[in-house]
């Protein structure tokens, strides 16, 4: 943008339309609108095509429509939203290489100043598409490469980045909220990583985990515990816990107080957080390359054993055991 920064007024409700159109007022206070719940008339497709429709030269509103994922661009505001509630928002291939051009397009565009994550209907993300691993369980590799960089990339962002958790947000889909800067979770929502029962490592995002939860990360990685929204506030997972149906109101109130923060000050402050957040005694080196180096050694970690038997066998019979208690 040119010249004064546009305040966020007049954001239609995100789910409520399906055209994702702006309805500005000028005679309202600004008003942030992040209901998700309520029906998106947008059919799965399987095509990758994709529909972006811009009202200005700017990013004053701009709106990228693709089936499993979409980016909402509208007065400064970036929406990223799952969109395949009929799988809990399950994450596939495709669906991961969306997410890391939205926030590609995101990193570049200097007139968002912040990021809402979000994931339609009753979960926020249930992981990884185990359907399709079950078929085939080296397809798990490359979620597992898709995933990480989803986490780097976040994590690189410098604008605050908001997630909005309801429902389940279990194994990858609790790997996305480590690259946020804050995670605001319904009471009876579901996080977690359940994996060891399918024979995988939960490694790939130790790093970023860490960054959040400190030692507690380590008891949440190896019992893999899955915990409510309270006690994800009380161990540093989320940062704001509120009833489901306060959980709108509570994300809109949040991005109002960063927007009505200085842009180039938040700015400076998330590059000097992810520049001393890495480092400890002595001088290791330079801390993005330190940092990136550590994601991928943990991606590699958990790529090990997606590629042995054990995790094919579990998995296989995990997915069973599924199929058989339906």
């Amino acid at each position: 943008m040119n010249g004064a920064r546009a305040s966020p007024m007049g954001i239609a409700p995100y789910a409520a339309r399906d055209d994702c159109a702006v309805a500005t007022d000028p005679t309202r206070n600004p008003t942030l609108h992040t209901r998700m719940d309520a029906p998106v008339n947008t059919p799965r497709a399987t095509s990758t095509t994709s529909e972006t429709s811009t009202t200005s030269a700017s990013s004053e509103s701009q709106t990228t429509r693709d089936a499993g994922c979409s980016l909402d661009i509208q007065r400064r505001v970036a929406r990223i939203v799952l969109r395949d509630p009929a799988r809990r928002n399950a994450l596939d291939a495709r669906t991961l290489a969306l997410f890391a051009a939205h926030l590609d397009a995101v990193a570049g565009d200097g007139a968002i100043d912040a990021v809402l994550l979000a994931g339609e209907g009753a979960a926020f993300c249930s992981g990884f598409d185990l359907a399709g691993c079950a078929e085939e369980p080296r397809r798990v590799e490359e979620l597992l490469v898709g995933l990480s960089l989803c986490v780097q990339r976040l994590r690189a962002l410098d604008v605050p980045v908001v997630a909005r958790v309801q429902g389940a947000a279990l194994a990858g889909g609790c790997a996305l909220l480590t690259g946020c800067d804050f995670v605001v979770a319904a009471t009876d929502a579901q996080l977690g990583y359940p994996t060891h029962r399918i024979g995988i490592s939960p490694a790939i995002s130790i790093p970023s985990l860490f960054s959040r939860m400190g030692p507690a990360a380590r008891a949440l990685r190896v019992s893999n515990e899955i915990i409510d929204g309270p006690t994800a506030v009380a161990r540093g997972l989320a940062t704001h816990c509120v009833a489901p149906g306060a959980l709108d109101a509570e994300v809109d109130a949040l991005l109002e107080r960063l927007l009505a923060k200085g842009p180039q000050a938040m700015r400076a402050t998330k590059r000097w957080i992810r520049s001393i957040e890495e480092r400890s005694a002595g001088d290791l080196g330079p801390v993005p390359a330190r940092d990136a180096a550590a994601m991928t050694a943990a991606r590699d970690a958990s790529l090990a054993l997606a590629s042995g038997e054990e995790f094919a066998t579990m998995l296989r019979a995990f997915w069973a055991s599924r199929a058989q208690s339906r």
